[in-house]
């Protein structure tokens, strides 16, 4: 709240989104009455969950990303719909009613995990081949240097693909992690090797340092419990809030730029502008799914929509979130869709048997969740590729 009301509001974007809509980002005591209260609720709700499950951490990572800003940011006045507040506590408690529900899937198959990486393996080493046939000729080795990136990237680009676009956040992120982590655990050094060498060449192929986090993620919560993994979160939370209100005293704000802004509030920011943007204009899906019967309004993609109209870069691709999506597609309606999705994509993972140490694979969707379209984290980031390998060879079961 301090970091947000004495820092992050005053940052130009946030005076700028003002600026257009004739308003200030101030604080309201009432509306800060009202925050606590909910927040109070919240936390007692969460607290309800049994915390064995998955879904106390999904919803304990929501909370902490999207709820709590959400929170905070309605505090600053009318600027921040109460509408927008009230799409947040819907998905808080959409996730919450899914832990409540139980769903017997025991009758689905699940291969074992040396029949996965088998699988996975075979999946990656044909996926891989047309980055190969395509990108080979550009691979630059002076990348694992960090050298000549940019030049990569823009060769690369010229050169890409729709398969490329589709599989490349897969493969690095989901599929190639699985087998290191599934050849370490079966002592399997030589298909580990392959893994490793899978992952350096999917970052040879557009010199994105992203491409390792991933694994990073995964190693990082893999011998947690999925009530540890959130008492790290925490952790390391309060030691970064801590050391960004020290480090602004003294002048030096380049740690609540990088992280509280960008992470916590800038999604509330950008569900703001989408909001006021697409009020009574929404697309009806006109850039996704409906394209081909539907005609697409705007002369730009919505992101740079947004990033020139609140960010006054027109080059600037402002991605939203779950609830802006919804909204700039089909209103209110939209974002009930859309929570109704999320929501039934956590109840089956969590009705599935999923080991805690593969969290960190989740933790990308849910980010993903947040501040990108839901069909393009679908599609492209791999969240529903990653709820079939969740059901198939993830899930533990006893037979």
């Amino acid at each position: 709240m301090g970091l947000f009301h004495y820092k992050i509001k005053t940052y130009n974007y946030w005076r700028h989104v003002a600026n257009l809509q004739d308003t200030v980002y101030g604080f309201s005591n009432i509306r800060f009455i009202i925050a606590g209260i909910i927040f109070w609720i919240n936390l007692k709700t969460l607290l309800k969950i049994d915390k064995s499950k998955m879904i106390f951490t999904v919803l304990s990572v929501f909370f902490i990303l999207l709820t709590i800003p959400s929170l905070i940011s309605f505090t600053s006045g009318v600027i921040h719909p109460i509408k927008l507040l009230v799409f947040h506590q819907l998905l808080f408690f959409g996730l919450f009613l899914s832990s409540k529900i139980k769903i017997n899937l025991d009758k689905l198959p699940v291969v074992n995990k040396e029949q996965g990486l088998y699988i996975l393996l075979g999946v990656a080493t044909i996926g891989i081949i047309p980055y190969l046939i395509i990108y080979g000729p550009y691979i630059n080795l002076n990348n694992l240097l960090l050298q000549d990136v940019y030049e990569t990237r823009k060769a690369m680009g010229k050169v890409s693909n729709p398969y490329f676009g589709y599989t490349y956040s897969l493969f690095n992120k989901i599929i190639i992690p699985i087998i290191i982590v599934f050849s370490l655990q079966q002592k399997k050094w030589y298909f580990m090797l392959v893994g490793v060498v899978y992952l350096m060449f999917f970052y040879l192929f557009g010199a994105h340092k992203a491409v390792y986090a991933g694994l990073i993620i995964l190693f990082v919560f893999y011998k947690l419990t999925y009530f540890q993994a959130v008492k790290k979160i925490l952790k390391w939370s309060n030691i970064l809030i801590v050391l960004s209100a020290i480090t602004a005293y003294f002048g030096y704000n380049g740690l609540w730029i990088l992280i509280f802004r960008r992470i916590h509030f800038l999604p509330s920011l950008l569900d703001v502008c989408y909001l006021d943007f697409f009020k009574n204009q929404p697309i009806y899906w006109s850039e996704s799914i409906l394209k081909s019967f539907i005609t697409y309004p705007f002369e730009m993609r919505h992101t740079y929509l947004i990033g020139g109209n609140y960010f006054n870069h027109f080059d600037m691709a402002a991605n939203n979130g779950l609830i802006s999506d919804g909204y700039m597609n089909f209103g209110t309606i939209g974002v009930l869709v859309n929570i109704l999705i999320i929501v039934g994509y956590f109840l089956i993972l969590n009705n599935l048997k999923i080991p805690s140490k593969y969290f960190g694979l989740y933790v990308l969707v849910i980010f993903s969740f947040i501040s990108s379209s839901l069909f393009t984290v679908f599609l492209t980031h791999g969240a529903f590729v990653l709820l079939l390998i969740s059901i198939f060879v993830l899930n533990e079961k006893k037979d």
